[in-house]
């Protein structure tokens, strides 16, 4: 019996997000603040599993789910999408995964809780096995003592492996950080955390200090674009001007575009301007798996990107 075969494995959990947008200040203790709309949607990872779903990549999502409410509204959104639940193990307890994400005057705050999450190396080996996959996505930079090892196996297997960042309290000064990096074919963070993670003043020293260690560096740079390091030279994709109503799960979004567009066989500069666009065309709704372009869209914007950039 032939293996099932997916062009990515996302492994990782759910999140719910709840987004208020549109509010006048942030709520102070005692006073009660009204917001001009508010939307209830799959976050984290899933930002980048529906948008890779929607550019027609075979995308198969590792994680699990519980009996909770926020469980039972994640399932029903996805299976909505046609999401592939094969590798989504469904348990009888609670497994709450919750954000509400205040959205005012372009910034934004969120308040979050979270039962224990499974374990991502886990994950992953469980699902090595049973499937083949072409790409795997990690959506934060996972240090685990375990994990070079894991990415060698992957990489024995024929799989491209690629990680965004999040917020991490380690930098590069960690050998087990720079081993992990060293490894991967595509790091994704955004220029706070590439600066972060590196100590740089600047996006430009990051970028130096990052490119000497994964073969294709791609910082994401907000409504300025994105920008990628690669065999010794950088490119730039600037970003259409969009109005922007959140910006949640924007990076998740270009991170799906991009790789959708790497896996198509297309060079570094168009997987760039791929992702710019597509995350651009998230920030135009509350959340990004709810915003995610799908194929017909991207292209579409794609081509008004290319008249405005000449």
């Amino acid at each position: 019996m032939a293996l099932k075969s997916h062009d990515v494995l996302v492994p990782g959990s759910y999140f719910c997000d709840v987004i208020f947008t549109g509010m006048p200040a942030p709520p102070s203790p005692g006073a009660e603040v009204y917001c001009r709309d508010v939307a209830v949607v799959p976050g984290g990872m899933l930002n980048t599993v529906v948008a890779m779903k929607r550019l027609g990549l075979k995308v198969a999502w590792a994680g699990v789910l519980g009996n909770d409410f926020f469980s039972r509204f994640i399932r029903e959104w996805v299976e909505r999408e046609e999401l592939d639940l094969s590798l989504v193990d469904v348990q009888d307890q609670p497994f709450r995964r919750l954000t509400v994400a205040l959205t005012y005057q372009g910034d934004r705050a969120f308040v979050t809780y979270t039962d224990p999450p499974p374990d991502l190396v886990d994950l992953v080996r469980q699902h090595l096995d049973g499937a083949t996959y072409r790409h795997l996505h990690f959506s934060g930079l996972v240090v685990d003592e375990r994990m070079p090892a894991l990415l060698r196996e992957c990489r024995a297997r024929g799989m491209e492996i690629s990680m965004d960042c999040q917020h991490r309290e380690q930098t590069l000064d960690d050998p087990l950080l720079r081993e992990t990096l060293g490894l991967l074919d595509l790091f994704m963070p955004n220029e706070v955390e590439a600066r972060r993670l590196t100590g740089s003043a600047t996006t430009d020293e990051a970028a130096a200090l990052l490119g000497q260690l994964v073969p294709l560096l791609v910082i994401k740079q907000g409504a300025a674009g994105a920008s990628c390091w690669q065999n010794g030279e950088c490119r730039h994709a600037p970003a259409p001007a969009v109005a922007a109503i959140d910006t949640t799960g924007a990076g998740d979004v270009f991170n799906a575009a991009f790789i959708a567009a790497r896996l198509a066989g297309a060079p570094s500069a168009e997987c760039l301007r791929h992702g710019v666009v597509a995350g651009s065309l998230s920030v135009t709704g509350a959340g990004g798996a709810n915003s995610a372009p799908d194929r017909c869209a991207l292209l579409a914007a794609l081509a008004r990107h290319a008249e405005q950039c000449g």
